[in-house]
């Protein structure tokens, strides 16, 4: 993926665009007008077009995701709670990855393998690092929770949520949303 400025402010454009519209909707002119840029110069950062930005976009996002829910895990200590909040903290800090759109509607633009590919990048970036904390802790006794892949995308799609509550006008902040579902998860819904 090329480094220069440009490049990143095509990406940013393009990231923009696909986040709000969906990789379909979204045309190169699209970007191009974004950046007051001709459509056709486009080609010079990007010579496979649309889907090679879309790729570069999707896996820029991944990477800054699986490092940012990493260093989340890593600044929060020893305590699941702990961590958990500052994955969601770091999650509703970012654009929303729509993985639904990501693999029902995006994939099918784009070539098997490419799918095949982003599809272990989201997993690498979003359910690894999670499965990883909710391991430790279950190793450790403090959880009983069977499926840890289950658990991680869990509150990866609980949090995805939460950016939708808070565009429905609702005034709850959004840590107080991520505190609440956390709570839920931990505490479970059954007395005691």
């Amino acid at each position: 993926m090329p480094d220069n400025e440009t490049y990143q402010r095509i990406l940013d454009a393009a990231a923009e665009l696909f986040a709000r519209h969906g990789y379909e909707a979204v045309t190169l002119r699209d970007i191009g007008q974004a950046l007051d840029m001709k459509h056709a110069s486009l080609y010079y950062y990007a010579p496979e077009g649309k889907k090679q930005l879309y790729l570069d976009v999707m896996e820029r996002n991944l990477m800054r995701h699986r490092e940012g829910i990493a260093a989340a895990i890593a600044g929060a200590g020893d305590d699941l709670r702990a961590q958990l909040r500052a994955v969601g903290r770091w999650l509703i800090s970012q654009p929303p990855v729509d993985m639904r759109r990501l693999i029902r509607v995006d994939t099918r633009s784009i070539s098997a393998a490419e799918a095949a590919h982003l599809s272990q990048l989201a997993n690498a970036a979003l359910r690894e690092p999670l499965v990883a904390a909710l391991g430790r802790a279950r190793d450790a006794g403090l959880i009983t929770l069977r499926n840890l892949d289950m658990g991680a995308v869990a509150f990866i799609t609980m949090i995805e949520v939460v950016h939708g509550v808070q565009t429905s006008g609702n005034k709850m902040p959004m840590d107080a949303y991520i505190d609440e579902l956390i709570d839920m998860l931990m505490n479970g819904w059954l007395g005691r």
